[in-house]
């Protein structure tokens, strides 16, 4: 049994509940009705949620079954691995290395040649040191 605690447990879950909460606001169903389906005494989800009762991992399997949500997706949306390709790995699936994306020719480009870049340049220092007040908009050299 793992009995460390980091500090990030308890921001994991409240994600985990708030999670959890928009589910079941999104069910359009009642914090009652899903106590009663699940054979819970009325308020405990709502201690549950608020806090007041520890969540436990079978809290979470039973409330993503009644929501019809898979219980690993509320997991890895709250603490994602930081390698995706390892859950692919513990599966016993080889994740695919991905190809590069070709490179985006656009069209109608060329390269500008040293004069036009110098130009633009002047003329983009020209235009900063205006903005600025360095440069009175008639002194163009």
């Amino acid at each position: 049994m793992i009995t460390d605690r980091t500090e990030s447990t308890g921001s994991e879950t409240e994600r985990l509940l708030r999670l959890l909460d928009a589910a079941i606001l999104m069910s359009r169903r009642s914090r009652r009705e899903i106590e009663r389906k699940l054979g819970w005494s009325q308020g405990y989800l709502g201690s549950l949620l608020r806090g007041r009762i520890g969540l436990k991992v079978w809290h979470v399997f039973a409330l993503s079954r009644e929501l019809g949500i898979e219980p690993l997706s509320l997991f890895l949306t709250v603490a994602p691995p930081r390698d995706p390709s390892w859950i692919l790995q513990q599966l016993g699936i080889n994740p695919a290395t991905p190809e590069p994306a070709p490179p985006v020719e656009e069209e109608g480009r060329r390269d500008l040649d040293r004069d036009e870049l110098e130009e633009m340049m002047r003329a983009l220092l020209r235009q900063e040191l205006e903005r600025f007040g360095l440069l009175e908009p008639s002194q163009v050299s």
